[in-house]
């Protein structure tokens, strides 16, 4: 049975988790790292062994990224990533009062839009926004 839990996985898990879907490796340190300074964290288990996972990074305030959004392959097209998503972001929605708002950021996999748009996320660049950008830095 399934079982979503708002608690990092252990460090092993997570740099299996992301080997399992070809994203980049991380040393330890940097894992840990990602680890231990996500705002919040869902990890999907099935008899106890982690099998997707989700991660939000956070100013504490109005600006948040989420990441990580991995789901192992023999478990994708299962519904676990729509239900990390809803969780995750009904679990944003909790953190803010009447009045406030508050962005959630996330940078898609190509071709991947379309999941997320049902999440109500806008591609960009659109009408208002310019393209998002990234830097990789390698020493």
């Amino acid at each position: 049975m399934l079982e979503y839990i708002d608690k990092a996985p252990t460090l092993e898990e997570y740099k299996e988790m992301r080997r399992r879907v070809n994203f980049m490796t991380l040393s330890d340190r940097i894992a840990a790292n990602a680890l231990n300074n996500a705002f919040h964290i869902t990890v999907v288990r099935d008899d106890g062994k982690a099998v997707g996972m989700i991660r939000v990074l956070s100013d504490g305030s109005y600006a948040n990224f989420i990441t990580d959004v991995i789901v192992i392959p023999e478990y994708q097209h299962r519904g676990i990533g729509t239900e990390m998503m809803r969780r995750t972001v009904e679990f944003m929605r909790s953190t803010i009062c009447e009045g406030e708002t508050i962005v959630l950021y996330l940078m898609s996999a190509t071709g991947k839009e379309p999941f997320y748009r049902r999440f109500g996320f806008k591609a960009r660049p659109n009408e208002v926004w310019g393209a998002g950008m990234s830097q990789w830095l390698t020493k």
